[in-house]
C-alpha cells in the first residue's frame, strides 16, 4: 500500500543552522507515527514544514498521492495541536470549538456545527464544560478542548507537537490513552512529536528518531 504522506530529502535551513538535513519519512493512511528526539533536534520544524508553515529549502512532500510542497497551509487541510493550549480565554469552550468551523471558506450550517461539537465533546468527555470560559479550565481540560478544536474540522492529517508536556504525570498518562483511542475512532493519520521515550514506545505504530535534523 502506498503511504499517504511521503517526505523525500527535506532540508530546512535558518541561516547557517540546518534544522532538517535531508529527512525521509512515510506515514500510512491509518497510522500513528511517533517522532522522538531531544530539544533542538528539529521536531517542531518538521511538523511546521509538513503543515506548510515552513517552506523546505530542498526536497518534496506528497499527501494522498499529490505533491504539496508548494501548497499553502489551508489547501493541505492539516490540524496542528501545540504544547501551548492556544485557546481564547474569554470565550466559552463551545465558542472555542466553533471557531475553526466558522473560518472563511469553511462555514458550515449551524445544525452541522452543533452536531460536530456534540460529537467531539462526547469523545473527549467535555460535554459538561461547553458553557465554561476557557480561562476557568484546568490544564488537562484545556488540552482536551485544544484537541477537540482540531478534530471538529475532521482534517486529513493530525500533527501533535508535544501536546502533553505542560501536564502532570498522572494527567499525561490518561490523555495518552485518550489520544490513542481517538486515532482508532477517527482513522486519520497522526504524527506525534515527543522527547519522552515512554510516550513514544507506548503510543505509536512506529517510532522515528530525529537527532540534529
Amino acid at each position: 500500500v502506498d503511504p499517504w504522506l511521503k517526505l523525500e530529502g527535506i532540508v530546512r535551513r535558518f541561516g547557517a543552522n540546518e534544522a532538517l538535513a535531508g529527512v525521509d519519512l512515510t506515514l500510512g493512511q491509518d497510522e500513528m507515527l511517533l517522532v522522538l528526539g531531544p530539544t533542538g533536534a528539529g521536531k517542531t520544524t518538521l511538523l511546521r514544514t509538513i503543515a506548510g508553515l515552513e517552506r523546505p529549502d530542498a526536497g518534496r512532500i506528497e499527501m494522498g498521492g499529490e505533491e504539496v510542497t508548494d501548497w499553502l497551509p489551508p489547501a493541505r487541510d492539516v490540524a496542528f495541536v501545540f504544547q501551548q493550549f492556544a485557546l481564547y480565554p474569554d470565550w466559552s469552550v463551545r465558542r472555542n470549538l466553533e471557531f475553526p468551523l466558522r473560518a472563511p471558506g469553511r462555514e458550515l450550517p449551524q445544525i452541522e456545527i452543533d452536531e460536530r461539537i456534540d460529537w467531539a465533546a462526547g469523545l473527549l468527555r467535555i460535554e459538561n464544560l461547553l458553557d465554561r470560559p476557557a480561562a476557568k479550565l484546568s490544564g488537562g481540560e484545556m488540552q482536551r478542548v485544544a484537541i477537540g478544536r482540531s478534530i471538529v474540522r475532521r482534517p486529513k492529517l493530525f500533527l501533535l507537537d508535544e501536546p502533553l508536556t505542560n501536564l502532570d504525570a498522572k494527567l499525561r498518562e490518561s490523555l495518552r490513552v485518550e489520544i490513542t483511542f481517538l486515532r482508532q475512532v477517527l482513522h486519520i493519520p497522526m504524527i506525534y512529536v515527543t522527547h519522552d521515550q515512554t510516550e513514544a514506545l507506548s503510543m505509536g505504530d512506529r517510532v522515528a528518531v530525529l537527532a540534529e535534523g
